[in-house]
């Protein structure tokens, strides 16, 4: 087997105007410079934020290759005999040959720099991703994956649960042996995964969802009770409504946060209880219904939260290692992940779709 780097990969770009990607056979394999490190990708998990750029929900002139839940190997493989020295730039120490890493993303700019939020310029949103068999990454932002996770899985972490842990430990502030009551709007690809975590700390959660496979997924997760929209808009128009003490909503649109704030309104006495908190986590383009004085008259705080830090994906990773968690992951070959975005824009997709490049693609 060659000791060479390939000059060309494969590699699935976006391209401003367009709907899908493009993949290409002959995309040129980046060189790391100094302080960089070349990872061969393992996986990289579908995000809805794919959806968002291709719809041009998020304007977005750059040219680049998609792909931001990325985990991979800086050293030799069998997938790649190259010698470790050959793939990482000067002034790189401490990165193992044969470890797994899982990619944080977000590579911080200075303080007072003026520029797109971090989150627009990360790998896979603005610099090139993981729908590619390489991509350049800094050591500071390899958070290395425990023994006995496979790529697949760890890929999760990589974004769609460390994003998952923020909302519900740090945002909605639960902790192991709470009785809060949780309810998980969208049992999707991250809603699944919140609801896990909040069932492990110990809630008594809940779930909304329309279609009836992932209101299944909720009760099989360990819900108390999966509504339907029509179910839950009735339980919270009772005399005595539905109601609970943290909301996670991973759709956010006009009907669910119409829905958050009446299943968090009946907080007894609400100068002297906690209050209860709307977590919005999903992302979207709509523009919600807001009126302080209600959200005050019922000690209600509306919160958002964006991806995690670097602790907050090695939580995420030790949540996968124990078992508390264990996502619903489907695999595809990087010639199938504009099937995965549009299937994800359908709401097709119960778990996560996950793009393995080293998968074979069968020709249809």
């Amino acid at each position: 087997m060659s000791t060479e780097i390939p000059a060309t990969m494969r590699a699935a770009v976006y391209r401003p105007g367009h709907f899908n990607l493009a993949i290409e056979d002959n995309f040129p394999v980046p060189e790391p410079k100094s302080g960089q490190v070349l990872l061969k990708v393992a996986a990289c998990g579908a995000c809805h934020s794919d959806v968002l750029l291709l719809t041009n929900a998020i304007v977005d002139d750059r040219t680049y290759i998609f792909g931001h839940e990325i985990v991979g190997y800086p050293a030799n493989m069998p997938i790649l005999s190259v010698p470790l020295s050959c793939r990482i730039g000067p002034n790189v120490e401490g990165i193992k040959e044969g470890q797994l890493y899982s990619v944080h993303v977000i590579t911080p700019c200075a303080k007072g720099t003026v520029a797109l939020p971090p989150i627009e310029q990360s790998i896979g949103i603005g610099l090139n991703g993981g729908y590619a068999d390489f991509v350049l990454v800094e050591p500071r932002q390899l958070v290395p994956v425990p023994d006995g996770i496979p790529p697949e899985v760890a890929s999760v972490a990589a974004d769609a649960l460390t994003t998952t842990f923020n909302a519900v430990h740090n945002v909605a502030g639960l902790r192991p042996g709470t009785n809060k009551r949780v309810l998980i709007y969208g049992v999707g690809g991250l809603g699944h995964l919140a609801l896990q975590i909040a069932k492990h700390y110990g809630a008594t959660v809940f779930a909304v969802d329309y279609r009836r496979v992932a209101r299944e997924l909720a009760m099989k997760l360990g819900a108390q009770h999966a509504f339907s929209l029509s179910e839950i808009t009735s339980a919270t128009a009772k005399a005595v409504p539905f109601t609970v003490d943290v909301v996670i909503d991973f759709v956010v649109n006009e009907q669910s946060f119409t829905l958050d704030k009446a299943m968090t309104r009946a907080n007894g006495d609400v100068f002297n209880a906690p209050p209860s908190k709307i977590v919005l986590t999903g992302v979207s383009a709509e523009n919600l219904p807001l009126n302080s004085a209600e959200l005050i008259e019922f000690n209600t705080q509306v919160l958002s939260t964006c991806y995690g830090s670097v602790d907050d994906m090695k939580s995420a990773l030790e949540l996968l290692a124990s078992g508390a968690v264990k996502p619903v992951v489907h695999t595809v070959p990087l010639e199938e992940v504009d099937q995965a975005i549009n299937d994800l824009r359908a709401s097709a997709i119960v778990g996560r779709r996950v793009v393995v490049p080293g998968l074979k693609h069968h020709h249809k």
